[in-house]
């Protein structure tokens, strides 16, 4: 068994420090003082130049406080044909984001050239593709547009779901109106999702699974889904329901129901894609 080797020398040991001389003292340094002597005045120089009137830079103007305005009622108004819905974000004066809905994307193509020629930015648009028995929510959010009300703030915790997951999301509304919330399948078929939502004191949420049928399932689909909020002054009683309903035939009836009622009412819709 090896051994530890010891050290052939053993350590020097430390000396104690000397001590100083006893009676010996350190000098203080010398102190020095020294009085600010006022510095000799500068010599003129010759042909020196004084500048007056200098030019400030240019700072560039900002932008009219209409301008907002103007570019959200020309996406408002634009032609895009049947099946076409869109509606701008946010922007800022070198940016604007659109968001919309329709059944193919040469429109929306159309926009964004048209829009850079009108206002020299080109804009953001985010294209969500629907089916064609989706697009009766095109026209019911073109002229819920245009009323001018609050709209409700929707935001969706993703917008990929896999079969049989959640869908989750948060609603902000302003105090005092109520919203009713509806999710509209690829087949254009309407659920009522009020008793699926969780009211909060200053908002309300939801989590609710979703799945595709048999025969879309078997086939791996990625398939288009909506949710649309409704948000008034009270409740649309046909926006009220048990049974699962043609988009077509209920949001007319809810359009009827708001224009009878005489009340600003506004509309929001958010896009998700379920399968996979």
């Amino acid at each position: 068994m090896p051994k530890a080797q010891q050290p052939a020398n053993e350590p020097a040991k430390p000396k104690a420090a000397d001590k100083a001389p006893d009676g010996a003292t350190t000098p203080p340094e010398a102190a020095t003082t020294t009085s600010p002597q006022p510095e000799p005045p500068a010599a003129k120089q010759p042909n020196e130049t004084v500048v007056l009137n200098v030019p400030k830079p240019q700072v560039p103007p900002a932008a009219p406080a209409n301008e907002t305005a103007q570019r959200a009622s020309w996406v408002s108004d634009f032609s895009g044909g049947d099946c076409f819905y869109a509606t701008m974000t946010s922007a800022t004066d070198n940016a604007v984001a659109i968001e919309g809905f329709g059944t193919a994307v040469q429109p929306f193509e159309r926009m964004m050239s048209d829009f850079q020629a009108r206002f020299q930015v080109e804009p953001d648009i985010s294209v969500r593709l629907i089916e064609p028995a989706q697009c009766e929510v095109t026209n019911f959010l073109h002229l819920l547009g245009r009323t001018g009300a609050d709209k409700p703030r929707l935001v969706l915790d993703r917008t990929l779901v896999p079969n049989g997951s959640p869908i989750g999301g948060t609603l902000v509304t302003r105090g005092g109106l109520i919203s009713n919330v509806l999710l509209i399948d690829h087949r254009g078929i309407a659920f009522n999702l009020d008793d699926r939502i969780v009211a909060q004191p200053d908002r309300a949420t939801f989590s609710i699974p979703i799945g595709l049928g048999a025969a879309d399932k078997a086939a791996g689909k990625v398939l288009p889904q909506i949710i649309l909020v409704i948000t008034g002054p009270r409740d649309v009683k046909a926006a009220v329901f048990s049974a699962p309903t043609p988009v077509s035939a209920l949001l007319p009836r809810i359009l009827d129901e708001i224009e009878a009622n005489r009340s600003d009412y506004s509309a929001t819709a958010k896009y998700f894609r379920l399968g996979g």
